[in-house]
């Protein structure tokens, strides 16, 4: 047979063409998960298995080896994902993730067995750099169309509400995250492949040369747009690691070397200084404080930890982080973090998933890699300038990449775990030139019959999984002609499909979930009362399969509780009392769900209980005290006692923390605008005297107008500023009104940043109505009644077919003080004392709705 022939030519053509796909597909990280992109993601993952069988059939073993026990290592993994699959918390997410993980280790195999020639092994690598130019000069111009050129023009609207707003790194939307999906995933992307390019550049000669160092300035600049801190720490890494090497291996001036050291280090700081964002990392380092996304790492660290601990032996089972992940969240997260499907950490991800396996894989792997560059260093003169440079360049994307592995979490996409491979591969056929022989094993296992059985039992469990594949990709396909269905307001269609998706593929909790909202919400707008009936059972029963399928969802939990309160029946009323303890106990910060318990346990005829949990909810969510919910007739009776108890709650809190100035401030602002709101305006002085901000200061100064007037000057620019001016300069009401709106929305999008003329209206109304300030703030300013969007629930999910849910919370809220004067009454959003502190009084609750039981 031809060499062509064996090595499986056309296989490892179609592989590198749906490689490059999903390196260059707009935003592959989401459609990975979107129907029918899944099934081609699968293709893509299938087709290096059945290269590596072809060449296991064809080939002698010597050729399919790692050799230099790195096929020990991955015999390893191999272990350790079989062991995590088999001990899973969630078994068959463990089998979907798991097989894609075995299909990229055949992958490494297979491309491994292809590079058989130095010429080989170089067109690889020239491969690898040609598509990571490409895949460079796409993000790029993908930004500037989609982003950057798209927010100039919005702040160009924004201007003509006066606002002369800058473009912002720190808002997640405005980094390049194109073409993947995540600016972090770009990062680390670039990382790999930049020292690539730049020794590309440095073997070649005329304009070939320029055209890979453009690559690299390009990859700079691309990084510059991602304003990932990681990447920045990673590029500086690789940076100082090339200048070491240089030193000990060329024959260069050390004053060139220096000059070049120094050039680098002004690059860096030219590329963070230039970003606000970026910058912020400088200054943080300074001041010796760890900035703004630590708690998110601390707590998807902590989370990862609490997993790997519970099941050491095995992990969760991989796969398992985006459905256990509430699970497993500490109570002094707040309402950080609340739900992620990944940890932003590899190794936390690792040893949450994979246990003790997570952690022993990699260590056994790099130790035998560092061992491995150092043997192979020492033949390095042996070796071309050629190989010696980009097998350098190799082992410098690899470090570098491995630093921003730890603050991420990026194999699942198949642009970065792809080039590792193509990596992996090449140094494992370098360590084999050095080593002088192909494999420790191979000699025992030449046999072409021993070979082809054991190419036969791949066989065979390859045709198992594919079996075990289909329903699962039936169900995405009917699924996704449901979501169609229902675009076409075809409702038959869309619960058909879905339930049938659900019966294919009953572990998924996604099918339920999406048949549960969506029958819930039309619910709340048919005005059959039998047909809103039999939708809002449906749904219910939707959602409680659900969250017997995912039992670590309080999204699942808290919109079951909802449903059941509009039942308005005593076992549903019991039942949603059950639902709202299950959010509690999983994210006790989220927004409603303490409501919702106390709402139940009022129908209930327990208002002392339900007045404790509604405290918790103000203690968390203060600005809900201004809510004209509690104006209904229902909460007439209870108010007094609530007030009475909120103020209370305050005072022991305060108290307790009387050593801690931060949890103090902040439990004293709350308390101040507590008292204000109910027009204790001198209790409100004792605490914001303390406490308080300029803000606070020009609230109280309302009633005098000259005080006013100085104290407003003195305030930075803020909606509360404008809204203030609006106040004190009726002539320019209007338009200061639509400032401050425009300034209150103005990280939204267009829609969401234009003033609305009926709610405009209202605010220069209600003004124009009130004597004072604060008689127009709690007596005639407009309500409005939003709905909490679960925004990332598809990607969250894993599917990103079907609609966006919004909660069934009741959210009816006074305008100014949650858009303008939101500052006077925060929310706890992550403060852990604080968080510990109401997690005593929360399981004092709960033990007090066991006896009352």
């Amino acid at each position: 047979m031809e060499p062509s022939q064996a090595d499986g030519k056309l296989l490892g053509l179609l592989s590198a063409l749906l490689y490059a796909v999903f390196t260059l597909l707009p935003g592959s990280n989401s459609l990975m998960v979107l129907w029918p992109w899944v099934f081609v993601w699968q293709m893509t993952l299938t087709l290096p298995v059945i290269w590596l069988l072809w060449q296991g059939w064809h080939k002698p073993w010597r050729s399919l080896v790692l050799g230099n026990y790195l096929d020990w290592v991955a015999a390893l993994t191999v272990v350790g994902l079989a062991v995590s699959t088999i001990f899973a918390e969630f078994p068959n997410q463990a089998r979907w993730y798991g097989w894609a993980a075995l299909c990229v280790l055949a992958a490494l195999y297979a491309v491994n067995s292809w590079i058989s020639t130095p010429q080989r092994w170089l067109r690889l690598l020239q491969f690898q750099g040609g598509l990571s130019l490409v895949f460079m000069v796409l993000s790029l111009v993908l930004w500037l169309r989609q982003t950057y050129w798209p927010e100039l023009e919005r702040l160009r609207i924004l201007s003509q509400y006066g606002l002369e707003i800058g473009f912002d790194f720190n808002v997640v939307s405005l980094r390049n995250w194109h073409p993947v999906g995540h600016q972090n995933y770009v990062a680390g992307y670039l990382i790999l492949v930049l020292p690539l390019l730049l020794c590309l550049g440095l073997l070649q000669k005329g304009y070939a040369r320029w055209i890979w160092w453009g690559g690299v300035g390009l990859g700079l600049v691309n990084m510059y747009t991602t304003s990932s801190r990681g990447g920045l720490l990673s590029l500086a890494v690789v940076g100082g690691a090339a200048l070491g090497v240089v030193l000990l291996k060329s024959k260069l001036s050390r004053l060139w070397i220096g000059l070049s050291g120094a050039g680098f280090l002004g690059l860096l700081l030219l590329l963070a200084g230039s970003n606000n964002r970026l910058r912020s990392l400088l200054e943080s380092l300074v001041n010796g404080s760890g900035g703004g996304e630590l708690a998110y790492r601390t707590i998807t660290n902590a989370i990862g930890w609490r997993m790997g601990l519970s099941h050491w032996g095995s992990g969760i089972g991989v796969g398992g982080v985006p459905i256990a992940y509430q699970k497993y969240r500490p109570v002094w997260a707040g309402r950080e973090a609340e739900l992620a499907f990944q940890l932003h950490s590899t190794p936390a991800q690792l040893w949450g998933e994979m246990g003790i396996w997570g952690g022993l894989i990699p260590a056994v792997g790099i130790v035998l890699l560092v061992a491995l560059v150092i043997r192979w260093q020492r033949f390095e003169a042996v070796y071309s300038r050629e190989t010696a440079l980009l097998t350098w360049a190799i082992l410098g994307g690899l470090l570098g990449y491995s630093v921003i592995s730890l603050t991420d979490y990026q194999l699942d996409n198949l642009c970065i775990s792809g080039v590792i491979v193509v990596f992996l591969a090449a140094l494992a056929y370098q360590f084999r030139q050095m080593s002088g022989s192909s494999t420790e094993i191979a000699a025992e296992l030449t046999g072409k019959k021993y070979r082809r059985s054991l190419v036969g039992v791949g066989l065979g469990f390859f045709l198992i999984v594919q079996v075990w594949l289909i329903p699962v990709h039936r169900a995405w396909a009917l699924s996704s002609k449901g979501f169609e269905a229902l675009e076409q307001s075809d409702l038959d269609g869309f619960v058909q499909k879905l339930t049938g998706a659900a019966a294919l593929a009953p572990w998924e909790p996604y099918y339920p979930y999406q048949l549960a909202w969506n029958l819930g919400n039309l619910s709340f707008q048919a005005r059959d009362p039998a047909q809103q009936q039999a939708w809002r059972e449906a749904a219910i029963a939707w959602f409680q399969t659900a969250n017997a399928v995912s039992p670590y969802q309080e999204f699942g939990h808290s919109n079951l509780g909802w449903l059941l309160m509009s039942q308005d029946t005593e076992a549903a009323t019991e039942a949603a009392t059950e639902a709202f303890i299950q959010s509690v106990n999983l994210v006790p910060n989220k927004r409603g769900v303490f409501l919702g318990l106390g709402f139940s346990l009022l129908g209930q005829d327990q208002p002392a209980l339900a007045v404790e949990a509604w405290v918790l909810e103000l203690l968390r969510q203060p600005s809900l005290i201004t809510s004209p919910i509690w104006q209904l007739a229902q909460f007439e009776p209870v108010y007094p006692r609530l007030v009475e108890r909120l103020l209370q709650a305050y005072e022991d809190l305060i108290n307790t923390f009387a050593s801690q100035p931060e949890v103090e401030t902040f439990l004293r602002q709350n308390r101040g605008a507590l008292n204000w709101w109910l027009g204790n305006l001198t209790a409100t002085e004792a605490d914001w005297d303390r406490s308080g901000s300029l803000l606070n200061q020009a609230v109280l100064s309302a009633p005098e107008p000259d005080v006013l007037r100085a104290k407003v000057a003195d305030l930075a620019d803020s909606a509360a500023k404008l809204t203030l001016q609006a106040w004190i300069n009726p002539a320019s009401r209007q338009s200061l009104l639509e400032q401050a709106w425009a300034f209150s929305q103005r990280d939204g999008a267009l829609s969401e940043v234009t003033p609305p003329t009926e709610a405009i209206a209202e605010l220069q109304q209600g003004m124009e109505n009130s004597s004072s300030l604060r008689q127009w703030l709690t007596e005639n300013a407009p309500t409005w009644e939003p709905r909490s969007q679960r925004l990332g629930f598809g990607a969250l999910s894993r599917h990103v077919d079907g609609p966006l849910p919004s909660d069934f919370l009741p959210r009816i809220e006074n305008i100014p003080m949650t858009l303008f004067f939101a500052d006077l009454m925060p929310s706890l959003y992550f403060n852990p004392p604080l968080d510990l502190a109401l997690k005593e009084k929360q399981v004092a609750l709960i033990e007090a709705l066991k006896n009352s039981s």
